[in-house]
């Protein structure tokens, strides 16, 4: 039979905390008073700051951890217990391993007070101060992208998705072992999840804080042989799922759809994150371009319905037929506007906007000719256009021009000039100096036309 003994020491006085202190608030009790008696804030009283400080230490060894503090309550400081092992708080930390624990820092005081009490919460994860409890918000989100042409997202469309999804092992409950009693507190580093290294480098000593790699930052693990026969101590398993993401019309290319908690199951996080599916679409398809919510086409005509009637028909991208009727001139390169007829959207439609390309005929001879001087409005003179039609005809240098399919023969003309000059300078027909940037800028035009001025002839056929 247990008989109860005398606490010999009474623990909630050394932290001067209430015995109905919650564990939250014996960690603030420890904090306060292992920063009040630590021997480096009070040199003068080095030895008795030292004694006490080691009195906190030893008391909060029982009152932070759930079970040593239940048994004192009830049975009192039994010998050997103050320092012997328990569940959360290692019994061979020293009290200057346990100030180190929890303030992150070393045996020695942090660097200010701001660093001490930035963590006033408590031990992080219970009363074992296993910083590798801390748990996430939530699982990170799954990511997927689905490629779409430009008429599926012009007409909305709906995307069957099967993917497999980690879950939490239902055979262990995601423990990992065939019972929570098979998990056990790390030996390495005694529960902590973390190694604390001292490296000497000649009279000083540098302090690592580094994950513990037996336990993958744990603090606990699986006890051998004793792991689940299904995740084989994984805590996870895996499922296939299937989900319909429904791309509305009009969609733009970057634009996701989002399905919640349908990311993997992850063993340390509170929540499970989204799946996120991402939309890639084209921005061309057929006779199609789209810009924002506008749909651009390109349709050459004849140069008689730019003219007179223009009429034409196409297919839509929801397959509708359409049927364009203008009764006005089109200009070379004009661009028409059709309403409502580009993307759809859910406010409001988008546009149609045709360019049009004005296709003339190859050739056209006189007879026909004729005909259209008759018809069409004849060309606006210049005055100097009347001027110069005055001159003698023996005064005036009659030319005629032929076609030119590419650049290739602007090219040879550069190539035979720089042969011939070298790039060097020399003086124009007027006596003017030129070097070989003034004769690119000539050849550009100072006139706005390719090959005029530079006192050079300009090569084309006599008539």
């Amino acid at each position: 039979m247990n008989r109860k003994q005398e606490p010999t020491k009474d623990l909630y006085a050394i932290l001067e905390a209430d015995k109905s202190a919650t564990d939250d608030e014996i960690k603030k009790a420890y904090k306060k008073a292992a920063f009040k008696h630590h021997p480096d804030r009070n040199p003068d009283t080095k030895e008795e700051s030292t004694a006490k400080f080691q009195e906190i230490g030893n008391a909060f060894k029982i009152l932070g951890d759930p079970e040593k503090r239940k048994r004192y309550d009830q049975f009192g400081v039994i010998d050997g217990e103050e320092g012997g092992g328990g569940g959360g708080m290692p019994g061979g930390m020293n009290p200057f391993d346990i100030f180190q624990n929890m303030f992150g820092g070393g045996g020695g005081m942090p660097g200010g007070m701001g660093g001490m009490f930035g963590g006033m919460g408590g031990m992080p994860g219970g009363g074992g101060g296993n910083v590798q409890q801390n748990r996430s918000a939530k699982s990170p989100d799954k990511k997927l992208t689905i490629n779409l042409s430009l008429s599926d997202v012009y007409k909305g469309k709906s995307v069957p998705i099967d993917f497999a999804k980690v879950i939490c092992c239902d055979k262990c409950e995601g423990c990992g072992a065939v019972s929570k009693d098979s998990i056990k507190s790390c030996k390495t580093c005694n529960g902590q999840g973390r190694i604390v290294r001292m490296i000497h480098m000649g009279p000083m000593i540098q302090q690592t804080v580094q994950a513990c790699g037996a336990c993958a930052g744990k603090g606990k693990g699986v006890e051998q042989g004793k792991e689940c026969v299904k995740c084989k101590g994984g805590r996870t398993s895996s499922i296939k799922r299937h989900v319909d993401c429904y791309v509305r019309p009009g969609t733009q290319a970057g634009a996701s759809v989002t399905f919640k908690n349908e990311s993997d199951w992850a063993p340390d996080c509170n929540d499970i994150g989204d799946l996120v599916v991402f939309i890639n679409s084209k921005n061309e398809e057929g006779a199609f371009r789209r810009e924002g919510n506008n749909l651009i086409m390109k349709k050459s005509i004849t140069l008689l319905e730019a003219l007179t009637k223009t009429e034409f028909y196409f297919k839509h991208m929801d397959d509708r037929v359409i049927k364009i009727t203008h009764e006005d001139v089109i200009k070379p390169g004009q661009k028409m506007i059709v309403k409502g007829e580009g993307m759809v959207d859910q406010t409001h439609n988008g546009d149609l906007i045709i360019y049009f390309d004005i296709v003339f005929p190859p050739t056209l001879d006189k007879e026909r000719s004729k005909y259209l001087v008759k018809i069409l409005p004849l060309p606006r003179k210049q005055i100097w256009d009347l001027q110069f039609e005055s001159m003698p005809k023996e005064d005036i240098t009659e030319l005629g021009m032929s076609y030119m399919d590419n650049d290739d023969d602007l090219n040879k003309g550069k190539e035979r000039k720089e042969r011939e000059g070298g790039g060097r300078r020399g003086n124009g027909e007027n006596g003017d100096v030129f070097d070989e940037e003034d004769e690119g800028q000539r050849e550009g035009g100072g006139g706005g036309f390719p090959g005029f001025g530079g006192g050079r002839p300009v090569e084309c056929a006599t008539q």
